[in-house]
């Protein structure tokens, strides 16, 4: 049976699955948030941590989930968060697929892997009785959580007179393009989660590009963000440009590192990336867009982003947000665990998500049994719970909600 643990700290697991490598992570979950914590603006202590070099599935599994056996407690983990490049399952209720690699993945070798199912074995006591609370989640959504958690309570917390927001956007640029979605704060999951690195752009005049992991995208990779502004586009167009002029300087992802803030590839990378902050503009009206992943430490992007986003728009959105210096930089940036990596905090505040959730449940069965018993009680006038049971539900209630307060 999955655990909840309404104690002033848990110990959590989490897993942040990438293209690259995955990188592993045991933490405790502190009452507060305190400035020597591994993790600024989290009450998250790292514990242990280790980064994996994602190889065969069966490989990457097998190390991930011996990370986790070696530092188990006897009884387990409290809960696990995993995020994973994806498509990846997302609903639960979908038992078949949830925490499974899908089909349509790029990745031929992890298409239909079973993702979840030996890490929660590793996770769960020794005898296997107990098996921590757990959420999947895609590499994107999740930090876009963790990015709309902290947005929020920044804001709160603020003297000004900024409003919190209800929605958030978390778009990471590297290998690909993936773009996490919370509205009316919660994760968006619909048909399956989006896929917003393969919607189509306005290029650049006379831009004929086109990448070569196009054939199972979308549009086939032609004018798409990710056919555009990822790491693989990016060197791809750079080799190209080696080849008319007879350099082999550009062959690898390597030598984006070398390039001057004022090349012209930057200018193609700005003009996907505010294409897609345009549309996400305006079909979702998102609040705060957030940015991530290696391409995007080149600095200079953001204003390029920031500058052609007002352009795209035309002053048809005739708010502060898009057409103010200062709203532009407050609506567009970068995510506030760029050093750390928002992807694995994201995990991390999965784990955290599933045992709030828990406590949610199970105050919600208290408070439904306390007023069944008082309409029975009211209704026919005999007390089928005694005085003390009923206190003593009430106390625990309380307890309940004191300790998910603090967590």
């Amino acid at each position: 049976m999955p655990k909840s643990n309404p104690a002033k700290q848990a110990l959590i697991a989490a897993v942040e699955g990438g293209g690259t490598s995955f990188i592993v992570t045991i933490a405790l979950v502190r009452t507060c948030e305190t400035p020597n914590l591994t993790i600024p603006h989290t009450r998250f202590e790292i514990l242990h941590q280790e980064t994996i070099l994602t190889t065969t599935p069966s490989e990457t599994l097998d190390k991930t989930s011996n990370f986790f056996s070696k530092h188990r407690p006897q009884n387990g983990y409290d809960s696990l968060g995993i995020c994973t490049f994806g498509p990846v399952g997302v609903n639960p209720k979908d038992t078949q697929h949830y925490g499974c690699i899908l089909s349509g993945s790029p990745k031929k070798d992890w298409r239909n892997v079973d993702f979840l199912s030996p890490i929660l074995k590793a996770c769960s006591s020794t005898d296997g009785k107990s098996v921590p609370l757990y959420k999947v989640e895609t590499d994107v959504n999740a930090p876009a959580m963790a990015e709309y958690e902290y947005c929020t309570r920044s804001r709160s917390r603020s003297s000004s007179t900024t409003s919190t927001i209800s929605s958030l956007a978390y778009i990471t640029v590297g290998t690909g393009i993936g773009v996490g979605l919370v509205i009316n704060g919660k994760p968006v999951h619909g048909m399956m989660h989006p896929e917003g690195g393969h919607v189509p752009v306005v290029p650049l005049g006379g831009d004929d590009f086109a990448y070569s992991w196009g054939d199972k995208s979308p549009f086939k990779g032609k004018n798409t963000v990710e056919g555009t502004a990822s790491s693989v586009a990016l060197t791809e167009r750079l080799a190209l440009v080696s080849q008319l002029t007879e350099s082999s300087a550009f062959q690898s992802r390597e030598g984006l590192k070398d390039l001057s803030d004022d090349d012209p590839i930057w200018d193609h990378a700005a003009n996907a990336l505010a294409n897609l902050c345009v549309t996400l503009s305006l079909v979702t009206s998102v609040e705060k867009i957030v940015f991530g992943g290696g391409v995007m430490n080149r600095e200079v992007l953001y204003d390029k982003i920031r500058s052609r986003t007002k352009e795209l728009l035309n002053g048809y959105l005739d708010l502060p947000q898009v057409t103010t210096e200062e709203g532009l930089i407050e609506y567009i940036g970068p995510s506030v665990w760029k050093e750390q990596g928002a992807g694995m905090v994201g995990a991390l505040v999965l784990a955290q998500v599933a045992l709030e959730e828990e406590d949610e449940k199970m105050e919600l069965l208290l408070e439904e049994s306390i007023v069944s018993s008082t309409v029975k009680r009211t209704t026919s006038g005999k007390c089928p719970m005694s005085a003390i049971a009923l206190y003593g539900s009430i106390f625990a209630l309380g307890m309940l909600i004191g300790s998910r307060n603090k967590r």
